[in-house]
């Protein structure tokens, strides 16, 4: 795993600091930062708070941007009085809510952003002063006002994808002098309503997340009452309160239900904050007794994600609880390699020592290690002895289906939705955002969604190329046809019409013409000289062959299976493969008679033609 170098803990302070968070440089330019590794043993900082420091740096030279495009007066997308969205975009089933961090701010890295699986974007951050006013130096300020910024926030805009401003203020050091000034004070709390405000309207912006970590429970009505006095100065903005992921289950300083002070008043009551993005991840952080996923639906060993969020259920409408996942993991080092084992930190007898990583890194550490499941937790984690430490290393991260068992819990409480910590720490990447796609947005047919194959057929679908099998449903699993596999090529290709009737066993046929209309391409030449064999299976070495003629792919360079040897289409299978279409259906074999499915159709034309 390419990293930078950790921090370690020398054998007097075990169990007494943190080992902070320390992530690859890839790219350079959009490194998570590596906060101070002066933390008290008191503190268990979040992730937020743990990189919060880096927006008041000044490490990024960003140019001042123009203001935005605004959202359309036709977006729709409006809060409603109980605090629901009237209204998703992009077909979305439900919130999809991600923080975007300043450092996360390059050219090359917002390429991969998809608005269209986006409901909300929620930069992080700007910090507030306890003088009532926004700090407005570093690279949170500068990456607001950045041309970054404004690209990102027009280009959300025009899918009706809102922005929001997250404002932040740490006290995971225990002093609380700074937010107490600042929240017991009205005057304070409404100059900084109003800055904030002002400063959200100046960038055409839709609203505001605030994120005040940790809240002590001798603040939590002065801060209820500051989201109360900035929700009226937003207006119609829309308003979300980040809390921490066991703030529902312990004693914490939100007030998620009135707390029986004189004005009756919780965060979200009418009139407060429209949702709450609970920050469901750090349940295992940097000094945790075991290693563990930072997000296990169930642990033996600390609070997990179903206690978590069934304790938010139980004080928090389900409608207003919009669910946090992390897009990071973490290791340790640890005594063994058995599962959850003891961390170096918690057990002594070896160089103590932890980190967080992004995605895109447990994707090239499993290049070189053994990818494996906690069954429990339902998280994947790898392990490896390392050279480093002298002892065993532990990693726990997220990749697709473990975020899909937690969106799953979303979906099946029916909370408003999720949340990502943070965009962009899958950089380049698609496997994440499809598991966005198949799990809240609302699929072409109703049949795919456990489809393998499931996303080629999206694309099918968005391109008009497949139609389905009728009653709103693809059948992915049955063979295709010759006449249904000269539809697609008729349609992927648009090949023109033709007058020209080369068959003689498809006539009236409903799919006549796209058989005639390949015909007269070239890509296929019948079964025999005047036959198509219309309702005959494809198989794969027929489909290869299609392929080939409609693409026009060159000789392949090297013999690629071995179990197609001597046969009619083994030039055309070895085409198919150098070219990145089809990668057999094991090992060096192709299994060329076996007949294709529907789905694997969708993913042969996908690879031919999505390219």
């Amino acid at each position: 795993m390419n990293r930078l170098p950790v921090h370690r803990i020398p054998a007097a302070l075990l169990g007494l600091l943190l080992v902070t968070l320390a992530l690859p440089p890839l790219p350079a330019a959009a490194v998570d930062p590596v906060p101070s590794p002066e933390v008290p043993a008191s503190s268990v900082p979040t992730v937020h708070a743990e990189m919060a420091p880096a927006i008041l740096a000044e490490t990024h030279a960003f140019d001042v941007g123009a203001p935005p495009a605004p959202m359309p007066a036709t977006a729709g997308g409006a809060v409603t009085a109980e605090g629901t969205l009237a209204a998703l975009p992009n077909g979305l089933s439900r919130e999809v809510f991600g923080y975007l961090p300043s450092w996360a701010l390059t050219t090359q890295n917002l390429a991969s952003l998809d608005y269209d699986l986006l409901s909300t974007i929620a930069y992080f951050g700007v910090a507030a002063q306890s003088t009532g006013s926004l700090a407005k130096t570093g690279d949170g300020w500068n990456g607001w006002n950045s041309t970054h910024m404004t690209n990102v926030i027009t280009a959300a805009h025009a899918e009706n994808v809102k922005v929001v401003l997250t404002v932040t203020m740490m006290a995971w050091d225990g002093n609380y002098a700074n937010m107490t000034d600042l929240l017991t004070n009205s005057t304070r709390r409404t100059n900084l309503a109003n800055d904030i405000a002002a400063t959200v309207a100046a960038r055409n912006a839709d609203g505001v997340n605030l994120d005040f970590e940790p809240m002590p429970n001798s603040l939590e009505s002065p801060y209820t009452a500051f989201v109360r006095e900035l929700k009226a100065a937003l207006g119609d903005g829309y308003l979300t309160v980040a809390t921490t992921g066991g703030a529902a289950s312990w004693d914490e300083g939100y007030e998620l239900v009135d707390n029986g002070d004189a004005n009756a008043d919780s965060l979200v009551s009418a009139g407060g904050a429209d949702a709450i993005m609970v920050m469901g991840y750090d349940f295992n952080w940097s000094g945790s007794a075991r290693a563990g996923g930072v997000a296990p639906i169930v642990s033996p060993y600390t609070l997990d994600v179903d206690s978590a969020m069934a304790a938010y259920r139980s004080k928090v409408p389900a409608s207003r609880l919009i669910w946090g996942v992390p897009y990071y993991g973490r290791a340790w080092t640890t005594v063994d390699d058995a599962l959850n084992g003891r961390t170096c930190a918690s057990a002594g007898g070896c160089d103590a020592a932890s980190w967080a990583f992004r995605y895109v890194d447990a994707v090239e550490a499993l290049e070189t290690r053994t990818r494996r499941w906690d069954a429990t937790g339902q998280v994947p984690w790898y392990t490896y002895p390392s050279t480093t430490y002298d002892t065993d290393v532990q990693a726990y991260y997220e990749d697709a289906t473990s975020l899909g068992r937690k969106y799953d819990l979303v979906d099946g409480h029916g909370l408003r939705g999720v949340g990502i910590w943070h965009l962009l720490m899958d950089v380049g990447r698609h496997e994440l955002w499809n598991e966005l796609e198949r799990n809240f947005k609302q699929l072409p047919f109703s049949d795919i969604e456990d489809a393998a194959l499931w996303q080629h057929i999206v694309w099918l679908a968005e391109e008009g190329i497949a139609t389905g099998c009728g009653d709103g449903r693809f059948c992915p699993y049955d063979d295709v046809r010759r006449d249904e596999m000269a539809a697609f090529l008729a349609r992927g290709f648009e090949l023109p019409g033709t007058s020209v009737d080369h068959f003689t066993d498809d006539d009236g046929l409903t799919l006549e013409l796209s058989i005639n209309r390949i015909a007269e391409a070239g890509i296929t030449v019948g079964c025999t000289s005047t036959r198509y064999c219309p309702a005959r299976s494809v198989k794969r070495e027929e489909m290869a062959s299609y392929l080939v003629r409609a693409l026009g792919l060159p000789p392949a360079t090297q013999d690629w299976f071995s179990d197609d040897d001597g046969e009619t289409h083994e030039d055309a299978n070895n085409r198919v493969a150098e070219a990145g279409i089809a990668s057999g259906c094991a090992a060096g074999r192709f299994c060329p008679d076996a007949f294709v499915t529907r789905e694997q159709m969708a993913a042969f034309l996908h690879r031919a033609l999505g390219s």
